[in-house]
This record gives structure tokens, C-alpha cells and sequence, in this order.
């Protein structure tokens, strides 16, 4: 079930909408951040949910969950129910987009921010069972040297909640999984979303968008309908044709069949009594016997003893 189509009664922390208007506390977001990356988020720069990165007119924009800046690092969370078998080029692909919407002409390479990409999913995205999953980069030939390009990317699986050894990281991935927040996080996002879903003006934008989303269904079942019936009669109109050409060659083919044997047999039954009528001549029988014994007219007759 995608966005905007379950029931608003039925949001939780996982769907999206709900997960967005949470994140956009400033002091959840940044714990949210330091529970799951273990790391130390001193202030918040610029703090943005659903925020779309355009970079260029025609390459693929995209649309980030929770963009988040801090003096000197960047920061893409992604609340995922499913589809996970293009997650790992996801990663890479906002990763490069954060890249260049961030770094301007000038900048130097060496001063590109550290950049994490963080996917909390609710499910196991890679099947090992595991709770967390971070991608680290290294050179094949050797350990012995540091490949650190300042990308992070981090991947949570909230159905393994037990055996996360961290008693807050474990309570935040139980809550997301849907069971009682027992936790200090979980327990101040399990509020923000209980007060945001009391908000009239927050069901209103839901319900707004949740019937965008079925008029862009319908506009789109309409006009598949229509691409159908037009492919449908082409494909109709083309294998009738070809049906036609088909059963009249068939047809074509049997007459000329039957044509042909039938001028056979007449051929082979003239042949048959001019033989009658050169043996009849040959015993000297009269021109009225040859003809009573071969069928052969008297004109024909006069040929065969001519020649």
C-alpha cells in the first residue's frame, strides 16, 4: 500500500506523512540522529521534510523524506514499508544528487560535507535478519589503507528490534515496528504523532493529497483504458487481415487444387479413349464401331486413321 492510501485512523510512525510531521520537531530529529547513527549533532541548520532536489532539467529529481543540515555534514532520512530491491542504488543516487546540490562551483573537492543516507525500514531489507546494516567502502587489494570518501550510509531493520544491543536504538526500531514505545525517543515521537494526528488541519492535507492520488489513478486507468482499446482494434484490425489473407490463400489454394485434379481426370479419360480408338482401328473395325467403342466423336476419328 503506497502513500496516501490507507485511512487516516490507520497512520502510524512508519508511513510516511506521519513519520515527516514528527521529524519536523527539531529536537526529535536531531535524536532520532544521534540514537541511530551514534553520532553527535550539535545544531541543525536547515531542517526540511518531503524536500525535492532538482538539479538539472532533465535528469531525475528526487524527493527526500528528511533533509537535514548541520554546520558540517548532511543528512538524508528515509522512512521505507517496502520495495526494497532498488534500495542500494537509491542510496547512491541521493547521495550524488545531495552532492550537487550542495557543493557550488568553487568549492573544492576536499571540502565536500560528510554526507549519511539512513533508511529506516520496517521490514528486513536484505534478509540477514539483522538489525542494522552499514555500507562501508574499501579498496579490494589492501586494508591496510583508509578509503573514506565522507559518504555514510546506514540501513535499519526494525523487525530485528531484539537483537539491537542498544537500549535506545532497540526502543526506537520497536516503535517504528508498530509495538508500545518503551523508551525516552520513542516515547516523545509516540506523543508528536499522537498530537499531529489529532490536527484537523493535518487530516485535511492528507485527505487533499489521498484524493490527488485517486484522481491521478483514475486519470491514468482512463487513459490505459484507452491506450487498450486503441491497441486492442489495431491489433484487432492487423490479425484480421492477416487471418483473411491467410483463409483465402487456404481457399484459393483448394479450388485451384480441385480445378487442377478435375482437369486431371477429364485429360486422362480423352487420353484413355483415343488409346480405345487407335486399337479399334487397328483391327479393322468400321468407322461407326471405333466410334460406339471409344466415346470419340467422328471427326476425331478421321484424325487418328489420317495420321
Amino acid at each position: 500500500m503506497g502513500q496516501f492510501s490507507k485511512p487516516w485512523d490507520e497512520l502510524t510512525i512508519a508511513d510516511n506523512f506521519i513519520f515527516c510531521k514528527v521529524m519536523e520537531n527539531e529536537r526529535i530529529c536531531m535524536g532520532v540522529l544521534e540514537t541511530l547513527l551514534g553520532i553527535s549533532v550539535g545544531h541543525i541548520e536547515y531542517l526540511k521534510t518531503e524536500n525535492s532536489l532538482e538539479n538539472f532539467y532533465d535528469s531525475r529529481g528526487i524527493r527526500l523524506d528528511v533533509y537535514v543540515k548541520d554546520a558540517d555534514r548532511i543528512f538524508n532520512i528515509e522512512m521505507q514499508t517496502g520495495n526494497y530491491d532498488d534500495m542500494l542504488l537509491r542510496a547512491r543516487y541521493y547521495l550524488s544528487s545531495s552532492d550537487v546540490a550542495t557543493t557550488k562551483r568553487r568549492t573544492k573537492f576536499k571540502d565536500i560535507r560528510e554526507t549519511y543516507i539512513l533508511f529506516i525500514c520496517k521490514d528486513d531489507p536484505f534478509g540477514e535478519g539483522i538489525p542494522r546494516y552499514t555500507k562501508i567502502s574499501k579498496f579490494l587489494e589492501t586494508d591496510r589503507i583508509s578509503y573514506d570518501d565522507k559518504s555514510r550510509n546506514v540501513f535499519y531493520n526494525c523487525s530485528a528490534w531484539e537483537k539491537e544491543g542498544n537500549p535506545e536504538v532497540r526502543g526506537v526500531l520497536k516503535f517504528i515496528y508498530g509495538l508500545k514505545p518503551d523508551s525516552s525517543l520513542a516515547l516523545e515521537m509516540d506523543e508528536a504523532a499522537s498530537l499531529a494526528k489529532q490536527k484537523s488541519e493535518l487530516e485535511d492535507e492528507y485527505m487533499y493529497f489521498s484524493d490527488i492520488l485517486e484522481d491521478e489513478k483514475e486519470e491514468a486507468r482512463e487513459i490505459g483504458l484507452a491506450e487498450g482499446r486503441a491497441k486492442g482494434l489495431k491489433e484487432g484490425l492487423a490479425e484480421g487481415r492477416a487471418k483473411g489473407f491467410a483463409e483465402g490463400r487456404m481457399e484459393g489454394h483448394a479450388e485451384g487444387h480441385a480445378e487442377g485434379h478435375a482437369e486431371g481426370l477429364e485429360t486422362g479419360r480423352h487420353q484413355q479413349k483415343i488409346e480405345s480408338a487407335k486399337t479399334a482401328i487397328s483391327l479393322g473395325l468400321s468407322e461407326q464401331q471405333v466410334v460406339a467403342i471409344s466415346g470419340l466423336s467422328p471427326e476425331e476419328i478421321r484424325k487418328l486413321i489420317v495420321n
